[in-house]
């Protein structure tokens, strides 16, 4: 018998209604939460927490990153990554509606439309987390219980992720090399195994020695300081982005390249505001503002499928534009087209591995010398006489030094005189030079008397030898 179009859309509904409550009832939902199973709606909003709840956890209680908890009875299992989310086999989690943060001895869950849980949480992480167990409720129905029980950490190395190296070391966040070596000397000498073979002083010194390997490591230090412990491990693992090179010309003259110099240039770059987001009223962050934004892979739903997206993402840092000092060291014998490299100094951007500041050598023209390769040219004028008779000249080289050039012969016109070693010095080996070449130009009288006629008349008479 056919079925009309009422008495299938009534199926359906039917159908639709029994799976729900199989799966509220597989998944513990006990009340009024509801755990949507279907797929292809677009990305929720996000959550909207109490008030004055950050959507990040607070340092103390970032024990929770990477721990996996048994939703009430067992039923199944939830992970609370590094990010904010937490991770669920329900639907709510697969379009990226799960959330989770904590602070003041509270843990919020944000699932999507059965709303937010509020959970009692240590403030600090426990000594053992074995048997843990956070207590809370539905903030939408107080009377909706729910329980989660402690599992086992899954991602140890977020555990680390909100450490501040710097209190570590007890100094303070702007502190420069020397202050770090000089304060981890003394440290690793205090709690050093040999002298504390206690359980706390061996943790603490290992504790002191990773801090000191990340912020004597200057990839690693930047990334820690515009990134935190994310971008470290983010480093190790190969997944960090680098900021675009910032490439300019400088302008040097041809004494710089023979003598070598050494100067100050300024170039503007953006810089992450360390410790602005938390204290955005410190001095240090006067002129701060939010840093551009993030782009980070999420997952998205796409119908019954799950995909991967780069997605912009506002970011949490503060940034500002500030005039960076680089010290430009001119080596000898570089040549024009040659590159300066100042690594990390291009822009900074939250979690991400600054660029290059890359400075092309101009040189400016000379006023007697041409390079060409290690080599010096340069012109000369002498008179038809001394071309005839010989000559000499002295000649005052870049670094004040006097080169004499003496010919005893007959000079051509345009003929090249070399001088050995007295040309550029060479980049890799300073202590040796290029050749000095010498174009002579021989003027010529532009008129002459009887009487000088007469007298080369006598000297080269006609249809003699010129060759001399």
């Amino acid at each position: 018998m056919a079925m009309s179009s009422y008495a299938r859309a009534c199926l359906a509904l039917c159908c639709a209604n029994v799976a729900q409550a199989f799966f509220e009832e597989l998944f513990g939902g006990g009340g009024n939460v509801h755990f949507e199973m279907g797929g292809g709606h677009h990305a929720p909003p996000p959550p909207e927490w109490p008030a004055g709840v950050s959507d990040e956890a607070s340092k103390s209680m970032s024990w929770l990153k990477g721990t996996e908890w048994a939703w009430n009875n067992g039923d199944f299992n939830l992970k609370l990554q590094r990010d904010g989310d937490f991770e669920a086999p329900i639907q709510q989690c697969r379009r990226g509606s799960c959330k989770w943060t904590a602070e003041n001895g509270k843990l919020y869950l944000a699932v999507g439309d059965a709303g937010i849980f509020e959970l009692d949480a240590p403030d600090s992480k426990p000594a053992s987390l074995k048997g843990q167990r956070l207590k809370g409720h539905s903030r939408r129905n107080p009377r909706e219980r729910l329980t989660l029980t402690f599992q086992k950490i899954y991602d140890h190395e977020a555990q680390d992720l909100d450490k501040d190296l710097y209190e570590v070391l007890g100094i303070p966040e702007d502190s420069d090399d020397a202050t770090i070596k000089k304060v981890y000397r003394k440290l690793s000498i205090k709690y050093h195994p040999d002298k504390n073979p206690d359980e706390a002083s061996k943790a603490k010194f290992a504790e002191i020695r990773d801090a000191y390997e990340i912020l004597n490591d200057p990839d690693k230090k930047i990334l820690y300081d515009t990134g935190g412990m994310s971008a470290v491990k983010d480093s190790e693992h190969g997944k960090i982005q680098t900021t675009s090179d910032v490439n300019a010309e400088i302008e040097v003259s041809l004494e710089d390249l023979y003598l070598s110099r050494e100067f100050n240039a300024n170039v503007q770059r953006g810089v992450v505001c360390r410790g602005c987001r938390k204290h955005p009223d410190s001095p240090n962050c006067a002129g701060c503002k939010r840093c551009k934004d993030q782009v980070k892979v999420v997952q998205v739903q796409m119908g019954p499928f799950l995909t991967q997206q780069e997605q912009k993402v506002p970011s949490k840092e503060r940034c500002k534009v500030i005039d960076a000092g680089l010290e430009v060291h001119v080596e000898k014998g570089m040549r024009e087209g040659d590159v300066i490299t100042f690594p990390r100094m291009a822009e900074e951007r939250p979690g991400m591995m600054p660029g290059s500041v890359m400075l092309k050598l101009k040189v400016k023209k000379h006023n007697a010398f041409v390079r060409r390769d290690n080599d010096l040219h340069m012109g000369m004028k002498i008179s038809l006489r001394e071309s005839l008779l010989g000559w000499s000249r002295t000649i005052t080289h870049m670094d004040g030094h006097t080169v004499e050039i003496t010919q005893k012969d007959v000079t051509k016109h345009l003929q090249v005189v070399k001088v050995k070693s007295e040309g550029m010095p060479l980049r890799d080996d300073p202590a040796t030079f290029g050749d000095l070449h010498v174009k002579v130009d021989v003027e010529f009288p532009k008129q002459l008397t009887a009487a000088q006629k007469a007298a080369i008349a006598e000297v080269f008479p006609e249809g003699g030898r010129t060759d001399l």
